[in-house]
């Protein structure tokens, strides 16, 4: 793993005294390879950082030489979360990273707590990473214009997947993917994340 993104993501963890984990690193190398996948590992062991940090080393070993002027990227990476509670904490997480590397990725998040403003302001510039609900999915989708939101999609990663099999909104999601994939300008990477996924 040669390529820049995995140097500059390496060399991040190692500044802040961590070791990618064995399983971050082969999900990395999935992403980049352009394969889709499912993280399955006990909660506080960094599986968001699994998906997220393999979209910022595709974006990096894409752009090496400029990384990190690129602005108003188009969004690269649609995370779907049925916990809505969560959606700040994991959006301040991915924050922090994109700070400390100096990139000019945004993070938004949307869902019924996000005011008409914010909406309006994403629907006029994606972020790079939207932080989302099942519902909200929809709803996004439902709206004029949705197809050149989502052209510049790479990645569609549904945390807390255990939560939503079997359900009406793990069904949602389904519909909604299908839906997105046909809409992107290359195909997308899809990442199912969860702590408990029974046989």
């Amino acid at each position: 793993m040669t390529e820049p993104g995995f140097t500059i993501i390496n060399q991040w963890l190692a500044g802040k005294g961590f070791q990618a984990f064995p399983f971050q690193e082969a999900a990395w190398r999935s992403i980049v390879d352009g394969e889709s996948g499912l993280v399955n590992a006990p909660t506080g062991c960094g599986k968001t950082y699994s998906v997220f940090l393999g979209s910022l080393i595709q974006f990096i070993n894409e752009h090496p030489l400029d990384y990190a002027k690129r602005k108003n990227n188009g969004l690269q990476l649609l995370w779907v979360t049925p916990l809505r509670a969560l959606a700040k904490d994991i959006g301040r997480a991915m924050e922090e990273v994109i700070t400390e590397l100096g990139m000019q990725w945004r993070v938004g998040i949307r869902n019924g707590d996000t005011d008409t403003s914010e909406r309006a302001k994403q629907k006029r510039n994606m972020p790079e990473v939207l932080i989302i609900t099942p519902e909200s999915l929809h709803l996004l989708l439902a709206q004029k214009g949705h197809p050149a939101q989502l052209e510049t999609l790479r990645i569609i990663a549904v945390d807390e997947w255990h939560e939503l099999i079997g359900s009406k909104r793990g069904v949602q999601v389904e519909l909604a993917i299908s839906r997105i994939v046909h809409l992107t300008k290359q195909p997308v990477s899809l990442w199912g994340i969860s702590a408990t996924i029974g046989n």
